[in-house]
């Protein structure tokens, strides 16, 4: 017996209504999300040495121009004001609802592991409703291995010493 080739039919709208052919639909247009304020809130350890604050600062106004329409303010762990709680009084006062914590710190030391996490804690009881979390530490990265390969190669080259 010979098998027959299965005769492919062209395929048919699910749904034909009296006025003809289904048309395709487009989806429903979502809800715009809603954009809820939110802060970055770059901490460092701090120094007695007020220039050396400074850099922070800095960091800060040049996270500002690449994050715009995010609430950027800088404070420090240790020494230095304003705190963390400062900090967040200043993110909050600026309508942010929610906190990144941004750690400026190579290491994960006391500072990063134990430290700010407390500080979330505080926060969060001293501004009830407001969402806080940690953004990873700088850590390991060529890019700041980069960044220190060209202070070395300035270093050596000011020493008058070859590489």
């Amino acid at each position: 017996m010979t098998r027959r080739k299965p005769v492919r039919r062209p395929s048919r709208p699910a749904h034909r209504s009296a006025r003809g052919p289904a048309r395709a639909t487009r989806p429903a247009a979502k809800p715009a999300a809603q954009k809820i304020p939110t802060a970055l809130l770059v901490i460092g350890h701090g120094s007695r040495v007020v220039d050396a604050n400074k850099v922070l600062d800095q960091v800060a106004v040049a996270l500002r121009r690449e994050f715009r329409g995010l609430v950027v303010e800088a404070c420090f762990l240790d020494i230095a004001q304003p705190d963390v709680q400062a900090g967040l009084d200043r993110c909050v006062t600026q309508g942010a609802r929610r906190v990144l914590f941004v750690p400026y710190f190579l290491y994960l030391g006391g500072h990063v592991g134990r430290d700010l996490p407390d500080h979330i804690i505080q926060g969060r009881d001293r501004h009830p409703g407001l969402e806080i979390r940690i953004a990873p530490h700088l850590g390991f990265d060529r890019r700041v291995v980069g960044v220190a390969s060209d202070r070395i190669r300035h270093g050596l080259k000011a020493g008058g010493w070859s590489s």
